[in-house]
């Protein structure tokens, strides 16, 4: 498409100039010294440019003939030359993927966390094992919190029954005492009226207020021993309670610490991140390695070919698959030959175009004297002689 935008705009291009020089051949019918001025500069910057293309032309066409012929004179090496040529080509083409695996690599440490690694890369390895205890630490104290946590609940739960039986002792004292009241006084009663012997139901009145007497005296006593020990227990329990807090504060900060200044969240993130640095760090050293390999086995082909008199040594680092390939440097030699085709048949047509051009100028100052002036002073101020 390109190609044929460019033949197009030449196409044009001479057609401007025989246009004009159309217009200049018919100056006898009225064309003025200046229109004629005018058409002779446009020739003369159609030659100009056809001078300038043409000779961008002849570049290109040498450069690709170079080409070809460097790729005649790998071709002729020597079987052993061509080996070498072909271990150092192999070499740099598997170190430039490897580099290119390493640049494309999605495996990347944020950069404060890489900072902080390479800050404290000699440190690390103990304060990894420090982590890890704190945070062992932590979860033991964790466990203790929750065990004192439980063992309050069941001191609690006691205590809460020694305080409830203790109001039931008391409201079972004060029922019973009025109930064995009544009872004994009903008894009384009905003796004195009746005349009945109550005397046995008196002792049973008697003895019910010894059982509830016994029942309270014991039930008291074992409420409040239940109370003593509860709130013996509670107050332990609250001191320790208060000691493991303690603890884990102190813990908590330490590791917060640790996490602020690894620029971490916890010891798995932190033991994932360090294995990424130690990898990335590897892989630095490996891709600083192949550098300089890559670097040496550049230096080798580039002398390998220039020893050959190959003149564009430098091209070959970048198509290396070629000297290794034979179907690959087929198509590179077979797109080097329709370029050089594509040159020189841009060469003859430009070629072409400036022969007419120069004709026609030449014939215009020998053939009209009116304009043979001009045109050999506008040729002068344009470089055609």
């Amino acid at each position: 498409m390109g190609r044929k935008k460019r033949k197009q705009q030449g196409n044009e291009q001479a057609l401007d100039a025989k246009e004009a020089l159309r217009q200049l051949k018919r100056s006898k019918k009225g064309l003025s010294r200046e229109e004629a001025a005018q058409i002779v500069g446009v020739v003369c910057e159609q030659i100009e440019e056809l001078r300038h293309q043409i000779g961008i032309s002849q570049k290109e066409y040498e450069a690709v003939t170079s080409y070809l012929t460097d790729m005649q004179k790998i071709d002729r090496m020597e079987p052993a030359k061509r080996q070498d040529l072909n271990d150092a080509a192999r070499n740099i083409i598997n170190l430039t993927k490897e580099r290119v695996k390493y640049q494309n690599s999605s495996e990347r440490l944020l950069m404060h966390q890489y900072r902080a690694m390479e800050r404290y890369e000699k440190e690390i390895p103990d304060a990894l094992k420090e982590i890890y205890e704190q945070e062992q630490y932590r979860e033991m104290i964790h466990s203790d919190m929750r065990q004192l946590d439980g063992e309050r609940a069941v001191i609690e739960y006691e205590r809460d029954w020694a305080e409830d039986k203790k109001i039931f002792v008391k409201n079972l004292a004060l029922g019973g005492g009025l109930l064995v009241v009544f009872l004994f006084l009903t008894l009384l009663a009905m003796n004195l009226i009746t005349g009945t012997d109550m005397l046995v139901p008196m002792l049973f009145v008697l003895a019910l207020a010894a059982g509830i007497v016994a029942y309270i005296t014991v039930a008291s006593g074992r409420a409040g021993k239940v109370l003593h020990a509860s709130d013996y227990k509670l107050n332990r329990v609250i001191q320790l309670t208060n000691k493991v807090k303690i603890k884990l504060v102190n813990c908590t900060n330490a590791l917060e610490y640790i996490y602020e200044k690894y620029q971490v969240e916890n010891y798995q993130e932190f033991s994932a991140v360090w294995e990424k640095y130690v990898r990335t760090k590897d892989e630095e050293r490996r891709y600083r390695k192949s550098t300089e390999l890559l670097e040496h086995y550049n230096r080798t082909l580039m002398a390998a070919l220039e020893d050959e008199e190959v003149k564009d040594a430098e091209i070959w680092l970048y198509q290396a698959e070629a000297l290794l390939d034979e179907k690959e440097m087929v198509e590179v030699r077979h797109h080097l030959n329709i370029r050089r085709q594509k040159i020189r048949e841009r060469l003859e047509f430009n070629n072409e175009q400036l022969a007419m051009c120069e004709e026609e100028l030449d014939q215009i100052a020998k053939g009209n004297s009116a304009y043979a002036d001009l045109v050999i002073e506008i040729a002068r101020e344009h470089g055609i002689s």
